[in-house]
């Protein structure tokens, strides 16, 4: 077998191809550094939300600020009308009743359903005579 020497030409086609696909790389892992760099804010504005809408609801004064900040920060239609109960505070009292209404009736079906539940015919009900002796019978 002849052994041929690639051309000067050849092996700078060859490294082009390289640094073509370490770019497409770089590429992709910077997408992919982007991708998780959201998933992560997303992550700490929901648990930063969650927090807020939680002391909202226990320390008047904190939710008094919220709702300024809140009114001098979102101006879009759109974004105001999800949030209005915490843009007015009659809003956000009207909100909190309907939400104590609805977890009343929810336990109150709760506890029909447990109640129904537990009211099964008593022949369905083991009984502690008709259990079987459970060490069987004993060797001599």
């Amino acid at each position: 077998m002849p052994n041929t020497r690639k051309t000067t030409e050849e092996l700078i086609a060859e490294e082009g191809k390289k640094v073509q696909q370490l770019r497409a790389r770089m590429a992709e892992l910077k997408a992919r550094q982007k991708a998780e760099e959201r998933k992560r804010d997303n992550h700490r504005k929901i648990v930063v939300g969650a927090a807020i809408m939680t002391h909202i609801k226990i320390d008047g004064h904190f939710r008094k600020e919220v709702r300024d900040a809140l009114n001098l920060a979102v101006t879009d239609p759109k974004h105001r009308s999800v949030i209005p109960d915490l843009l007015d505070e009659q809003a956000f009292q009207e909100a909190q009743r309907a939400a104590a209404k609805k977890a009343a009736v929810e336990a109150a079906e709760a506890a029909e359903a447990a109640g129904a539940a537990n009211e099964a015919p008593e022949a369905v009900r083991p009984s502690p005579q008709g259990k079987p002796d459970r060490q069987g019978p004993r060797a001599a």
